[in-house]
């Protein structure tokens, strides 16, 4: 285990990642799917989720069935977003979208829903996926974290909206912050560190300049930070960096681009 996320191999091969500290309310899956146990090939070899990438579609089909299957929750309807590295989140309430067997939404980087069987995802390649949980009112969300999404806040609006449009209680609500590039890989300039500065007055607790006018910067710790001010009542983060564990994750940045995807995913079952 790396952190509060619990590393799984299926009988089918599929090797993922869990959140038992969720998972042990009862009644929901939570789980981030790694590089390992798919069929794609190349670049995107082999657990590859990203059906917009150059990857063959019947690959990334069977991906995900394995996934399905390996968790089990086959014949769930699954939902994405076509994220663009903003502060959209879309709520699904409507049970008719469960006659769906899959759905994306344009322009967005989060869902939040209170149906069972609805499995939300979100997909990544460094970006951080961010997930919430309200055991009381039992919503979940997940949420894409890159640089801009987080330095747009998206993980306390995310909860903003569990509120809004749900009834959720910040002190019910726990969030984890999961595997994503981390202090030790994640440079910028100084246009991104000054867009921090902006928007989050404790930028200087998470990075430090280098000698060469470049940053290193700690997107866990803003997520964290970011998470426990708007009032979550526990923020569990994965200590896995995706750029540094080639063997187990893809990275766009290590991987100059082309590479596959790692999923999200969570889903409320029936008790």
């Amino acid at each position: 285990m790396m952190g509060p996320f619990q590393l799984n191999r299926a009988e089918n091969g599929v090797e993922y990642l869990s959140l038992p500290e969720l998972e042990a309310e009862g009644g929901l899956r939570a789980f981030f799917t790694s590089r390992n146990g798919g069929v794609s090939k190349g670049d995107f070899g082999t657990l590859n989720f990203g059906g917009y990438t150059d990857d063959d579609p019947a690959d990334v089909a069977e991906n995900r069935r394995r996934v399905y299957e390996a968790l089990g929750i086959s014949g769930c309807t699954e939902g994405f977003v076509r994220q663009v590295h903003k502060d959209r989140i879309c709520s699904i309430t409507s049970p008719d979208i469960l006659e769906e067997d899959s759905f994306t939404i344009n322009d967005a980087d989060g869902l939040i829903t209170n149906l069972e069987g609805l499995l939300i995802m979100t997909l990544h390649a460094d970006c951080l996926p961010l997930f919430f949980y309200d055991r009381v009112r039992r919503v979940i969300a997940v949420s894409h974290a890159g640089w801009r999404g987080t330095a747009k806040a998206i993980g306390p609006k995310t909860i903003k909206q569990m509120q809004r449009d749900f009834g959720c209680d910040p002190a019910d609500i726990t969030a984890a912050v999961g595997p994503g590039i981390s202090l030790c890989c994640f440079e910028v300039g100084p246009e991104v560190y000054e867009e921090f500065q902006r928007t989050f007055p404790r930028i200087d607790e998470c990075g430090y300049r280098k000698d060469d006018g470049k940053y290193m910067l700690d997107l866990k710790k803003i997520n964290r930070i970011q998470l426990e001010e708007a009032g979550a009542a526990r923020v569990l983060v994965s200590e896995y960096c995706t750029k540094c564990n080639e063997e187990r994750f893809f990275s766009h940045r290590r991987d100059h681009g082309r590479t596959g995807r790692m999923a999200a995913g969570m889903i409320l079952l029936s008790r």
